[in-house]
């Protein structure tokens, strides 16, 4: 089965639990009344009675998205900022993303921290372990391919998405990935 990512609208007071269950639903072509979330060992979230379904939220501005499929994923969606994030990326970014950045520009530091949160959604470990000790670079220099981090093989997809987002999505491999709009924000769950 593919990885399905679903997105909509979102106010910010839609309980996003319920459109985990919406999601999830869709992706099993199942009504389901209800969905227990239970953590692993190293907090990531996963599904009690669905072992092998995965899943992996992200929202930025007015944007709700979940990724749903049958393997480890993360998931991340920003919004682009034109910002200058040098500080940021200086004090809290791997050295090769620091360097990186002084060639192509401290304004593509929204997109770097798209991966890198995709990643650590991925990994579980969070934000907990801080982001300097990994570095993201090899894909988004060489988008698609394999690469081994701490003796796991991952892979990063930049998805195509809204003007202005970024998404990035973090797997063993690649997947074909089908993106659907599921909700107007004006429908009552």
């Amino acid at each position: 089965m593919s990885i399905k990512i679903f997105w909509c609208e979102w106010d910010g007071k839609t309980d996003s639990h319920e459109l985990l269950r919406e999601a999830v639903g869709r992706y099993l072509n199942r009504e389901l009344e209800g969905l227990a979330v239970e953590y692993e060992e190293n907090g990531k979230p996963k599904l009690r009675d669905w072992p092998r379904v995965y899943f992996s939220i992200s929202h930025s501005e007015n944007i709700w998205s979940c990724a749903v499929g049958d393997c480890p994923l993360g998931l991340d969606l920003q919004k682009q900022y034109e910002k200058n994030g040098e500080k940021l990326a200086r004090r809290f970014f791997h050295p090769e993303e620091v360097a990186w950045m002084e060639v192509h520009g401290f304004g593509q530091f929204s997109r770097i921290w798209t991966y890198k949160e995709s990643y650590v959604k991925y990994t579980g470990t969070g934000l907990r372990e801080g982001l300097d000790y990994f570095s993201v670079i090899p894909g988004v220099l060489a988008a698609g391919q394999n690469r081994e981090e701490t003796g796991e093989r991952f892979r990063q997809q930049e998805i195509p998405f809204l003007e202005n987002f970024w998404m990035v999505l973090t797997s063993r491999e690649r997947q074909n990935v089908m993106l659907e709009h599921f909700r107007d924000p004006r429908e009552e769950l």
